[in-house]
């Protein structure tokens, strides 16, 4: 069963007592801040009503030392539990 989607300013009625603006809504909707993401419509977004705001600054972010440039030689905490802190 597909969920009804509702646009963006209904979306926003139920979730805040004051609504963002329109312009706020679209940028959130562009930049991924609603999950699930709104599906665009035309010239319109249209969201789920149980979607939710995320918070940019609340990201996990880890960096995958397999993929990276120059991987770690090792890290710091093991090096001091084995004692190999201090030798080069």
């Amino acid at each position: 069963m597909k969920v009804k989607l509702v646009s963006l300013e209904r979306w926003a009625e139920l979730r805040y007592e004051v609504p963002p603006p329109i312009g706020t809504l679209r940028k959130w909707a562009r930049n991924g801040n609603i999950y699930p993401a709104p599906e665009k419509e035309g010239t319109q977004y249209r969201v789920r009503p149980d979607a939710v705001f995320i918070r940019p600054n609340k990201y996990c972010k880890t960096i995958n030392t397999n993929q990276s440039r120059h991987p770690l030689k090792g890290r710091l905490i093991e090096r001091i539990i084995d004692g190999e802190a201090g030798q080069v």
